[in-house]
């Protein structure tokens, strides 16, 4: 089958065409035949190598875990999902490919209602979102939120899951991006070349997806004094007593996640922006890694199979 990956670590001109053998379905594993696939900036530290700082990589290492297609074999123990099933999943790593081998506990069955492209674009940016809006903050007043990086795929996410539980969302955006933060149904746009000093109101929640800066500290100044900060880029020097750094909480919802998201998306209750499609041949797949390196507009990037 065909893959695009990395034979050594390096920059993204190092990605080549490689010839691997199709996956064979080991214990609790699916084999889907790969119609669409979503980037992540992570996918980049795969590429450049500093994932494996980490994490066993081996070589060749083929980037990408979100991916969309149907179910061409499965392991025995596997009984929720049968060849033919349309599902979304994500595999640990190696998605770049034809075909793709994936935990059968992180994927779910997708409706014909919904496009491959749509649900690729799903996994790792709304996975984190449900995280945080209905595990971390599930139960937790969230009456007045304000989402720094609001959209972003992570934070666009988390503003219509909070909109959806009742919170009156505050977004910090790019004034470029203001079309979108209306069309997110964001109550108060901020826009942080001009606008920060513009707050007047106090917060119970702030969540952040952005770099921490010295001005992260300033929004950090309006949330209430019972109020919760949660960082997915690390804490800084943040120091607020319910301060919580996402990357120090570990779920394992992944199941229960998609099937939630793929749900919502089924009943137009959430919508996921797609910035750009990619085809998969050498030089599209190139480009659209050096787009994701790059600021560019919102949405998710998407190679279609």
């Amino acid at each position: 089958m065909k893959a695009y990956g990395m034979k050594q670590f390096g920059d993204i001109d190092h990605l080549n065409e490689i010839e691997l053998e199709t996956p064979q379905p080991t214990k609790g594993r699916i084999i889907v035949q790969t119609k669409a696939i979503s980037l992540n900036p992570y996918d980049l530290t795969v590429i450049d190598g500093s994932a494996a700082e980490y994490r066993p990589i081996n070589l060749p290492a083929i980037p990408t875990s979100d991916v969309s297609g149907i179910v061409v074999d499965k392991d025995e123990s596997v009984t929720e999902f049968e060849v033919g099933d349309r599902i979304v999943g994500r595999a640990n790593i190696g998605g770049l490919a034809e075909f793709v081998s994936v935990p059968h506990l992180k994927a779910t069955k997708i409706s014909d209602n919904i496009s491959f492209e749509t649900a690729a674009a799903l996994p790792n940016a709304s996975i984190s979102a449900y995280d945080i809006v209905l595990d971390i903050l599930k139960d937790k007043n969230i009456d007045h939120s304000l989402v720094i990086g609001a959209t972003g795929a992570v934070g666009a996410t988390t503003v219509q899951l909070l909109k959806q539980a009742g919170s009156t969302v505050s977004g910090v955006l790019s004034s470029k991006n203001n079309e979108y933060a209306q069309q997110l149904g964001i109550d108060q746009i901020i826009n942080y070349d001009h606008d920060q000093n513009t707050i007047t109101k106090k917060y119970d929640v702030i969540i952040n997806f952005a770099p921490v800066t010295p001005s992260t500290s300033s929004y950090v100044e309006h949330l209430k004094e019972n109020g919760i900060f949660i960082s997915t880029t690390g804490l800084g020097d943040i120091n607020f007593k319910n301060a919580i750094d996402f990357n120090d909480v570990a779920f394992h919802n992944n199941r229960r996640a998609l099937e939630y998201l793929v749900q919502q998306i089924d009943q137009q209750k959430l919508t996921v922006r797609i910035a750009e499609k990619f085809n998969f041949d050498l030089t599209s797949v190139q480009s659209a890694f050096k787009k994701l390196s790059e600021h560019h507009k919102p949405g998710k990037l998407v190679i279609v199979l």
